[in-house]
């Protein structure tokens, strides 16, 4: 998807939800704001707010450390602390939006689980949770007495307010434990990183047809490049873009086969030796061996057949030795390469090779391929794929609300935990409570400005850049 249309999308379903909310207050007033008062939402002009004081889950940890807060008490109506934390925008292909937001939701829930564990520890009551949207961008935070959090010594009120920054990175932590043991926990059902699978061709792909590539093909060399993951898939497919193959093709072959004409340069200076409008021959060039020697019996350039002369090939060659035959090497335009794709089927029998003539990166862009190999038939590679992009999703997001949160910026848990310190370390230097928290206040705004900067460049390169 397109970010403007992404932009128009989201910006019209704001504009349905404000039209819709201001129509109910004005035609089912009553009923309208029970509704909203007992599921805890509040719609208004490019923002959504959920905000609750009955978290299950929470409420059987507090059951466990000691019983429910009394959210009837004098303390209870006090202003409470609000930990907030922001994702500003990220750079990650629209495709794939659901698992942002599946890991949006388990970063934001084990952020806030930490917050709430730690302050039940302390014995901080919980008084409520809250998410908001600011357009596309989503705010959490959890409530917690402010009264009870003040009355805590300066290491216990760290505590509490570090404690969804530590458990994000133990969250990172975790979550990069399991990618990196990946292959072994999968191994009972999915082979790893031995061969890759081909998992979707797009409509547009050249490999597609009779000859090319079939979906759950097992890909295990390109151009004599050994293929086990789908780092060595596009190091090969680079490989083969840089380095022009060479072929060992026997002498017998080349007379019987060659097609030359007067060898000639074309328009583009490139030298031809073939009938340029024949698409299935090649001219090859026969590459001198390490000693500079070319074979007398054969003239420098040869025209073959591509599709025959690359079925006839067993040996792949660089320096110009074969043990049989001569190396020779294809001439091609521009980047355009000669790729032979050797495959499996599932049942490991070999199957024909795939020739294409082509850009690599057309390759690498119409076709989809998996390290995981299915052990069994009903198993499909997307599974684990999917699990493993979860995972690296949750790693990345983790860390980086964890650093987000740690910015001194209004709303962040940086600027609680930089008011924190500050009133905790400079009570023998700065002994009125007002300078230091007029210190506190001038960090936390210059790091506002700072991510507020960050914010705009981001609006800027994703929505307002396209729109010029």
């Amino acid at each position: 998807m397109d970010p403007v249309v992404f932009f128009v999308v989201v910006t019209s379903l704001y504009g349905d939800l404000y039209f819709f909310g201001r129509f109910f207050k004005s035609c089912m007033h009553y009923p309208y704001d029970a509704f909203l008062k007992n599921t805890g939402l509040s719609v208004n002009f490019m923002s959504l707010h959920w905000h609750t004081n009955a978290f299950i889950i929470l409420l059987i940890i507090t059951i466990f450390s000691g019983g429910v807060a009394d959210t009837s008490a004098p303390y209870a109506s006090a202003m409470p602390v609000q930990l907030e934390i922001l994702l500003p925008g990220v750079n990650l292909p629209l495709e794939e939006i659901g698992y942002y937001f599946t890991t949006l939701v388990l970063c934001l829930v084990v952020h806030e689980m930490g917050h709430a564990m730690a302050a039940v520890l302390e014995d901080v009551p919980v008084t409520g949770f809250g998410i908001k949207f600011f357009f596309c961008l989503p705010m959490a935070y959890t409530e917690l007495s402010n009264d009870h959090l003040n009355s805590l010594r300066w290491f216990k009120k760290l505590r509490a307010l570090c404690a969804g920054i530590w458990h994000n990175f133990l969250f990172a932590g975790i979550c990069y434990l399991l990618i990196s043991t990946i292959g072994i926990t999968m191994s009972p059902f999915f082979v790893y990183n031995e061969h890759v699978i081909v998992t979707e061709l797009t409509r547009k792909s050249a490999l597609r047809g009779e000859r090319g590539l079939k979906v759950d093909n097992l890909i295990t060399q390109v151009n004599g490049c050994p293929i086990s993951s789908v780092e060595s898939w596009h190091s090969c497919l680079y490989s083969s873009m840089k380095k022009r193959a060479g072929y060992c093709v026997s002498a017998d072959f080349i007379q019987l086969n060659d097609e030359s004409s007067i060898s000639h340069h074309s328009v583009d200076g490139q030298l031809q030796c073939c009938d340029e409008l024949n698409p299935n021959v090649s001219c090859f060039e026969v590459v001198e061996d390490a000693n500079g020697d070319v074979p007398v019996e054969l003239p420098q350039h040869v025209c073959l057949n591509v599709r025959r002369t690359l079925e006839e090939v067993a040996v792949h060659c660089t320096s110009g030795l074969c043990s049989e035959g001569f190396c020779l090497r294809p001439l091609m335009r521009n980047i355009t390469a000669i790729m032979t794709v050797m495959r499996l089927n599932l049942n490991g029998e070999k199957l024909p090779p795939v020739i294409y003539v082509g850009h690599p990166w057309d390759v690498s862009r119409t076709v989809e391929v998996s390290a995981f190999v299915p052990r069994y038939r009903f198993l499909s590679a997307a599974w684990p794929d999917a699990w493993f992009l979860l995972l690296k999703y949750n790693v990345v997001f983790s860390i980086g609300l964890a650093l987000v949160n740690a910015i001194p910026c209004f709303g962040f848990d940086g600027a609680h935990i930089t008011s924190t310190v500050i009133h905790s370390f400079l009570v023998g230097k700065v002994d009125q409570y007002a300078k230091r928290d007029l210190i506190s206040v001038i960090i936390t705004s210059v790091g506002s400005l700072l991510c507020g900067l960050a914010l705009l460049k981001v609006a800027w390169l994703s929505f307002l850049r396209p729109l010029m």
